[in-house]
C-alpha cells in the first residue's frame, strides 16, 4: 500500500492511498466465493453458479462491498502511518475505478488540530456584576404579568390607532410594482410600537382608523435575514380591519391569587418576583464571569478553525431558531427568514464558539480534566433506558451520547476549574 500525505491548508492535509492489485483481486474473489455459496440463480444448483454469470447479475453490489471493505481495512493504517492529530473523522475526497486486478486508490480530506499556544487562563481578573433588584424592576414584572393575564376587547369608539393596540390588519408587500411570494397575511395581529414585526412600519400606521386603508414604504438593509426583501424599499398595502386593546386585571389580591395556588397577596406576589429576578440576575451574573473569561482568552490567540466544524456549529445554531420559532407556531420562511442568511449572520459567532471549544480542550488536557467513571456510567445507563422509549438503536445512543454529550461535561468541568483561578473582583457602584 502506497501512502501519500500533502498539505492543502493550515489545518487541512489530504491523504492519498494506492492499494495493490493483488489485494484488490483478492478482496474481489473472496466476495465472489462468498456470495457463489449463498446464490440462488435459476438454472444452476446453488453454489455451481460460475463467476461470469455471478458478475452479470451482482457487479455493482459486490463492487460496493468491495470499495467499502477496502477503504476501511486500508484506512486506519494509512493514517497510522500519516501521523496526524485529527479533529474529525475523514472525509473521502476522491475514489479511482474499481476494477479486479487492477490498483485502486482514493483519497482523503483530513481536518487536523491547529498549532496555537495555549493562552494564560490562570489568574485573569474579571468584573462581576451587581446583583441587585430595584422596585421599579419589580414593578414592570408585574405589569408584563398583569399584560400576561389581560383579556382583549374591541375598541368601539371611532379613533385612531395607537401604541399599544393590538392592530387587525390585511397586508400585501411589492417591489417594484410586483407582489413579493410570502409577504402577505390577512387578519394578522400587530401590536402598536412594540417594533415586533417593524419599527418603521409600524411608526407609519400612526392616524389610521378602522375600516382605512394605506400604502406604507419600508426600506430593508442589504443584510436583512429575509433575502426576499434585503436591499430593497417594499410597499405595503394595508388595510386596517380592526383595533382591540388590551384590559389587564387589576393588580390586587384576588388577582395575585389567580397567578399562583401559593401566593395569597400582592405583597407575597411582590416578593416572588424580587426572589425570581434575584435568581435570574445571578444567573447573568455568572454567565458574564463566563462571557469575560472566555473573550480574554480568545483575545489572547489566533488560529484557524475547520471549515467542517464551523459548519456543524451553524447547523446546531439555525436548529436551536427553528426549535424556538416552531414553539411559537411559525417556520423560518413565515418568520422571514432565509437559513443562508441566517448561518451567514451567525459565522461570526460560531467560528468564536468553535475557538472556545478548542481552547478549552487543550487546557483540559494540561490539567488533566477528564469525566469522573460515574458520570459516565450514568449517561450510559440514562441511553439504555432511552433507546427502547426512543426505538432507537443503544449502540446508536451511547456513540451519539459520547460525541455530542461527555465533551460538554468536559468542558463545564474545565470552565468550573479556570472560574477558580481567576481573581474576580466586585464591579464598582456607580456614585450617584
Amino acid at each position: 500500500m502506497k501512502v501519500k500525505v500533502e498539505d492543502i491548508g493550515p489545518i487541512q492535509k489530504r491523504l492519498s492511498v494506492e492499494i495493490p492489485a493483488d489485494v484488490v483481486s483478492r478482496e474481489f474473489d473472496s466476495a465472489y466465493n462468498e456470495l457463489k455459496r449463498g446464490a440462488n440463480i435459476k438454472g444452476f444448483r446453488k453454489g455451481k453458479a460460475p463467476r461470469s454469470i455471478l458478475e452479470r447479475h451482482y457487479g455493482p453490489q459486490v463492487g460496493n462491498e468491495v470499495l467499502e471493505k477496502l477503504i476501511k481495512q486500508s484506512l486506519p493504517d494509512a493514517l497510522k502511518e500519516a501521523n496526524v492529530d485529527l479533529v474529525l473523522d475523514p472525509q473521502l475526497d476522491s475514489i479511482s475505478p474499481l476494477k479486479t486486478a487492477e490498483a485502486f486508490s482514493y483519497s482523503a480530506l483530513l481536518d487536523i488540530w491547529p498549532e496555537f499556544e495555549v493562552p494564560k487562563y490562570k489568574g485573569i481578573e474579571l468584573e462581576e456584576p451587581l446583583v441587585e433588584v430595584s422596585e421599579e424592576e419589580i414593578q414592570e414584572q408585574l405589569e408584563a404579568l398583569r399584560r400576561h393575564f389581560a383579556t382583549v376587547e374591541n375598541v368601539e369608539e371611532d379613533r385612531p390607532v395607537k401604541k399599544g393596540d393590538l392592530a387587525v390588519i390585511d397586508y400585501v408587500g411589492e417591489i417594484g410594482g410586483e407582489p413579493v411570494d410570502g409577504i402577505a397575511e390577512e387578519n394578522y395581529y400587530l401590536e402598536v410600537g412594540a417594533g415586533y414585526f417593524n419599527s418603521a412600519f409600524e411608526e407609519q400606521m400612526s392616524g389610521m382608523t378602522r375600516g382605512s386603508e394605506r400604502y406604507i414604504e419600508v426600506s430593508y438593509p442589504e443584510d436583512a435575514l429575509n433575502e426576499k426583501v434585503a436591499g430593497n424599499t417594499v410597499r405595503y398595502k394595508v388595510i386596517l380591519k380592526a383595533i382591540k386593546k388590551r384590559m389587564p386585571p387589576e393588580l390586587n389580591d384576588d388577582f395575585a391569587r389567580q397567578v399562583g395556588a401559593d401566593i395569597n397577596n400582592v405583597e407575597e406576589l411582590r416578593n416572588r418576583m424580587r426572589r425570581q429576578l434575584e435568581t435570574d440576575k445571578q444567573e447573568a451574573a455568572k454567565s458574564s464571569l463566563r462571557q469575560q473569561f472566555l473573550e480574554q482568552l480568545r483575545e489572547q490567540v489566533d488560529f484557524p478553525v475547520p471549515d467542517r466544524m464551523v459548519d456543524a456549529k451553524l447547523t446546531q445554531m439555525v436548529d436551536n431558531v427553528i426549535g424556538h420559532l416552531q414553539e411559537r407556531g411559525v417556520d423560518l420562511e413565515r418568520a422571514g427568514m432565509s437559513e443562508d442568511r441566517l448561518r451567514l449572520k451567525m459565522r461570526e459567532e460560531a467560528v468564536a464558539q468553535v475557538k472556545t471549544e478548542m481552547i478549552l480542550d487543550k487546557i483540559a488536557e494540561i490539567e488533566n480534566i477528564g469525566v469522573d467513571h460515574d458520570q459516565v456510567s450514568e449517561y450510559a445507563k440514562y441511553a439504555e433506558s432511552q433507546s427502547q422509549r426512543l426505538g432507537m438503536d443503544k449502540q446508536q445512543l451511547h456513540s451519539a451520547m459520547i460525541q455530542n454529550v461527555l465533551p460538554k461535561l468536559r468542558a463545564k468541568k474545565t470552565m468550573d476549574f479556570l472560574l477558580k483561578q481567576a481573581v474576580v473582583k466586585p464591579a464598582s457602584q456607580e456614585v450617584e
